[in-house]
């Protein structure tokens, strides 16, 4: 099921941590999975209380992981599309947080195989606390990141972004300068990367 943005106006990335340098406001600071001279990049536009988001990434991101990011061919980079509510901006955040401790991805893991329905307290800032230390994070600076939503504008910085590039669905993927949307089978993903790896 492709979540559709139709109240938005209403409601309002192996690297374990992040790409780039410049500091934590700056959407262009994202996490980054894989090696950079990978030949094909996947932007992934997610929300982590997203259902569709996370069928994706408990069913098919592992599988692109073991075909085509362990193997050096496919960079992933996430992009933060929190448009559901209150916990998918403290999620984003919180995952951010990690990304200080190279551990973006575990917690990105962790996260969505925690969803609970939406704004129900799954990711209230308590709850995001305990992942950390479910993870061994350093719990001081993790959770200071997370009371003083150092990442907040980042991830506003990223919703901006999508809503200037008209997308409305979660997740949403660009695989070169291929849209897809949704939780697409693994097949699909392959078929579209082999053929731009010119492997069809």
């Amino acid at each position: 099921m492709v979540v559709a943005l139709l109240a938005i106006a209403g409601i309002f990335a192996l690297s374990g941590g992040f790409g780039g340098t410049t500091g934590p406001a700056v959407a262009a600071v994202r996490p980054v999975l894989g090696q950079a001279t990978a030949p094909i990049v996947i932007h992934e536009y997610g929300d982590f209380q997203c259902p569709s988001c996370g069928a994706f990434a408990r069913l098919t991101e592992p599988k692109i992981r073991s075909a085509y990011i362990d193997t050096g061919k496919v960079r992933l980079v996430w992009h933060d599309f929190a448009w559901i509510g209150g916990e998918s901006r403290e999620a984003a955040n919180a995952a951010r947080c990690a990304g200080d401790q190279s551990r973006f991805w575990e917690f990105h893991d962790l996260l969505y195989s925690s969803q609970n329905g939406e704004n129900q307290g799954a990711f209230s800032r308590d709850r995001l606390k305990a992942m950390g230390l479910a993870l061994h994070l350093d719990a001081t600076p993790f959770d200071a990141c997370i009371d003083a939503g150092t990442y907040a504008s980042a991830v506003a910085a990223d919703f901006a972004d999508v809503r200037s590039k008209g997308f409305n669905g979660t997740p949403t993927f660009l695989i070169g300068n291929q849209r897809l949307v949704g939780a697409q089978p693994f097949e699909v993903f392959a078929d579209l990367i082999d053929g731009q790896l010119g492997l069809k």
